[in-house]
């Protein structure tokens, strides 16, 4: 009897604390009354459980019925930051976990907030105040505040807003917060780590394309070598093959041979082995491809040595085809990241030499790229 008066007590605390908690939330719809700094919600609508036509025009389905909220934050006049936060109207497991962009940005990640919003999270993304596929980065040419909003203000605000209506449908904030992406994402993850510790308790940074400065000269250089001479370039039907020569060298240094080079720092793997014997053909590298290679394994140089460190083996195929070599024998991130009022200049033969003379022996940094494994960041 004791035991069933105790269950019957819990169950009644419990029914009473979800009752205050659901006295004191608001409705989706009067979100869209929330006063927040900056800010100006556009969309604040229950959706049913199904499928979700995003305004990309992208189909997501199998998600459980939610609150969604879009707006836009305007931190300075040229800003722009469209933002969009997903609320589980059931079984929200009291946390919070942000969304980050790949590529230049551009657009709100959907599919990472269906993913997120499927595993009882509150979740939230933004397009970092810009409009533009993810290797299109013209909108940043003259104008600063936008770049300032991709660097760190768009994420950083959106956690921030994000936490406000969180808080205001559930009548309580979330427990924890954590933010989890790649490439650019996991950039932006260090940004936020350094920049604002206290939006996120735990912060997962994956391959993180960061010290852009660094690693966008270092591209220059490197393109001198694999598209300055057209012959150099490696096309991406090839990538498996280097890939493969690369996990014979090294994957059972570890003593298992299970597909992964599990210490790439470790890897001293010289391509001079996928030099062709004969004609050239997709199992092989030509000279000039070898050589290019070689350039991106060791990263860019200037006349001080090192300037960012250079990619590893192992994660060729197929981490290098978008991003490191492209479609054709042209220099990817060079065309979209740079431009310039001289008619006369070309990435193929810039003037002069690439040269950063603010680093110093003590911030350079290491002659090797880190291996592109996520890396955990925490705060208690």
């Amino acid at each position: 009897m004791p035991f069933v008066m105790t269950r019957l007590l819990t169950l009644l605390s419990t029914i009473a604390a979800l009752l205050t908690i659901r006295a004191h939330a608001a409705t989706c719809e009067s979100l869209a009354e929330l006063k927040l700094a900056d800010t100006t919600i556009t969309v604040a609508q229950s959706v049913t459980a199904g499928s979700l036509t995003t305004p990309y025009g992208d189909l997501v389905d199998h998600l459980p019925a939610f609150c969604r909220v879009a707006g836009v934050i305007k931190p300075s006049s040229d800003s722009q930051i469209r933002f969009e936060v997903w609320l589980p109207a059931s079984q929200w497991n009291d946390r919070f976990l942000g969304v980050g962009n790949g590529g230049f940005a551009g657009t709100i990640d959907y599919r990472g907030l269906a993913e997120n919003l499927g595993r009882g999270y509150a979740t939230a993304a933004t397009d970092t105040g810009h409009e533009a596929a993810g290797g299109d980065a013209s909108w940043a040419f003259g104008h600063p505040e936008k770049v300032t909003d991709f660097g760190y203000r768009a994420i950083h605000l959106t956690a921030a807003t994000a936490k406000s209506i969180v808080q205001a449908f559930y009548g309580r904030p979330a427990l924890h917060a954590y933010f989890d992406s790649c490439s650019n994402g996991g950039r932006e993850a260090l940004m936020e780590a350094q920049r604002f510790p206290q939006d996120y308790d735990g912060i997962l940074a994956g391959a993180p394309a960061n010290f852009w400065t660094h690693m966008l000269a270092s591209g220059i250089d490197v393109s001198k070598v694999t598209t300055g001479v057209p012959a150099g370039y490696i096309p991406t039907m090839k990538t498996s093959t280097i890939t493969k020569a690369a996990l014979a060298a090294c994957d059972a240094q570890d003593g298992v041979k299970d597909g992964i080079i599990n210490n790439p720092l470790a890897c001293h793997f010289n391509p001079d082995v996928l030099l062709c014997k004969g004609e050239n053909s997709l199992s092989c590298l030509t000279a000039p491809q070898v050589a290019s290679l070689k350039k991106l394994y060791s990263g860019g140089r200037d006349s001080h040595g090192p300037i960012f460190p250079g990619f590893m083996p192992g994660e060729e195929d197929p981490g290098w085809r978008q991003w490191i070599l492209g479609g054709a024998p042209e220099p990817v991130m060079a065309q979209t990241t740079l431009k310039t009022t001289s008619a006369t200049w070309s990435i193929r033969t810039p003037s002069g030499t690439i040269s950063l003379p603010t680093l110093t022996p003590l911030n350079r940094p290491p002659t090797r790229r880190q291996p592109p494994r996520s890396t955990p960041t925490t705060r208690t």
